[in-house]
This record gives structure tokens, C-alpha cells and sequence, in this order.
């Protein structure tokens, strides 16, 4: 009986064994087989150095300078308007001179306005433009990434990417790729 009771204390020992064993070789086989490439791109570097994004950007400075002038000019209009206002302070009536106040301050205030939605527009064009290079880049880069066996490609200026090997990057053959 002693037998019997020293064995069925023993039988868990040995399957917890055995168990932990199977486990050590399935634990060994997975970290050999999970080594893996990682990729760099740097997509900015793709908008500054490609034709495609050359053209973007100068896209984008266009309509940046358009819409400089536009608001530089309603600046110089309330400059001016705000110049006569303080000619005459001394010979308007004061609810005249009120109404001319609070119309500079309704000027001024759409002025901010402008300027708010202008900065809204340029924003969004800049991201559009970078989502048409990305929409270029993606095929070629997911090209490389299967040419070359990358098991993933990492983005370099979002800020998760704190350091990587140079040898890590294919910004340069993705940029030769990209039309």
C-alpha cells in the first residue's frame, strides 16, 4: 500500500515533468524560428527627394504663397481702415466712432478667421499630399518587403522608432522605385 501511495504522489511529479520538458523543446523551436527582418522607410525623405513628391510640394508651396497673398492683403485692408479710423477719432461723433470701432474689431475678428481657416487648408492639403505618396510608396514598398523578405517595415518619422540601424533602411530603393 505504501507501494501504491509513493506511486500516485510520483505520477503528477512525472507528468508535471515530462509536461515542462515537451514545453522547453516547443519554447526553444518557437524562438529559433521567431527571428524575423525589420524594415526603415522614411517617407518624408520620399516626399522631398522623388519626382512625385517634388511635385507635391511644390504643389503645396503654390498654394501656400496664394493664400499668403490673399491673407496679406486683407491684413494691409485692416491696417489701412484702422490708420483712418485713428485720423478721424478726434472728429467723429462718439457713436459713429463706436460703430467704426466695433466694425475694425468685426474685421479683425474675420481676419483670425481667415487666417484659422487658410492654416485648416494648407494642413489638409500637406496631408492629402502625403497620403498620395504614401498611396505611390505602399505597393513599392510592400514589393521590396516580399523581394527581400521583411517580415515588417516600420515608418521612421512617426515617432515610434527611436533608433535603427542604417542598414535597416530602404528609403533609398524605394525612392528610386516610386514614379
Amino acid at each position: 500500500m505504501n507501494r501504491t501511495l509513493s506511486t500516485l504522489t510520483s505520477l503528477p511529479v512525472l507528468v508535471l515533468g515530462l509536461g515542462l520538458l515537451v514545453f522547453g523543446m516547443v519554447s526553444a523551436d518557437a524562438q529559433s524560428s521567431t527571428s524575423f527582418k525589420v524594415g526603415v522607410v522614411d517617407l518624408q525623405r520620399t516626399l522631398k527627394e522623388t519626382k512625385v513628391g517634388k511635385a507635391a510640394k511644390k504643389r503645396l508651396e503654390s498654394n501656400k504663397t496664394r493664400k499668403q497673398k490673399e491673407l496679406d492683403k486683407k491684413q494691409k485692408d485692416l491696417t489701412k481702415y484702422a490708420a483712418e479710423l485713428n485720423k478721424q477719432r478726434a472728429v467723429l461723433k462718439p457713436a459713429v466712432l463706436r460703430k467704426r470701432e466695433r466694425e475694425l474689431q468685426e474685421r479683425y475678428v474675420a481676419l483670425q478667421e481667415t487666417y484659422m481657416k487658410l492654416q485648416q487648408e494648407l494642413a489638409q492639403m500637406e496631408a492629402k499630399l502625403v497620403q498620395e505618396i504614401f498611396a505611390k510608396a505602399s505597393p513599392v514598398i510592400q514589393k521590396i518587403g516580399r523581394e527581400q523578405n521583411f517580415a515588417i517595415i516600420v515608418e521612421k518619422n512617426e515617432g515610434a522608432v527611436l533608433f535603427a540601424n542604417a542598414g535597416l533602411d530602404i528609403t533609398d530603393q524605394v525612392n528610386k522605385r516610386v514614379k
